[in-house]
């Protein structure tokens, strides 16, 4: 009877263990790198890229300017999610690993030569 316990429970953890292996096989894991030059440019990745498609896990990274997206290859493509990020003006220079030419240009639509001492003076 202990014999037949331990097969089971042996049996149940092994069934356990190569669903969860089956189930990471799905996931891949891609970095851009982007031009990430404010706190506005990393609250829009950071607010609108979880909702794409397949998504499991975001981490934008500012010092290192880097998106780490980890995605569910059966939902969503490395292509799809680099055009996300672009529709958000965030620039892709390139993906890590890949040799991608790197473009040029602004990071992102709101304008950084504004001196924020003249917003806090009031007209009269």
């Amino acid at each position: 009877m202990k014999t037949v316990k331990f097969v089971l429970i042996l049996a149940a953890m092994l069934i356990a263990a190569i669903s969860v292996d089956a189930q990471k096989k799905g996931e891949k894991t891609v970095v851009f790198n982007a031009n990430l030059h404010c706190a506005s440019c990393k609250a829009k990745v950071e607010k609108n890229i979880p909702f794409e498609k397949g998504v499991k896990d975001l981490k934008v990274n500012m010092e290192a300017q880097t998106i780490t997206i980890i995605f569910k290859e059966d939902k969503n493509t490395v292509e799809n999610l680099q055009k996300a990020i672009e529709k958000l003006s965030v620039q892709i220079k390139g993906i890590a690993g890949a040799n991608q030419p790197v473009k040029g240009g602004k990071c992102c639509d709101v304008d950084h030569s504004k001196k924020e001492k003249g917003s806090d003076q009031k007209s009269v």
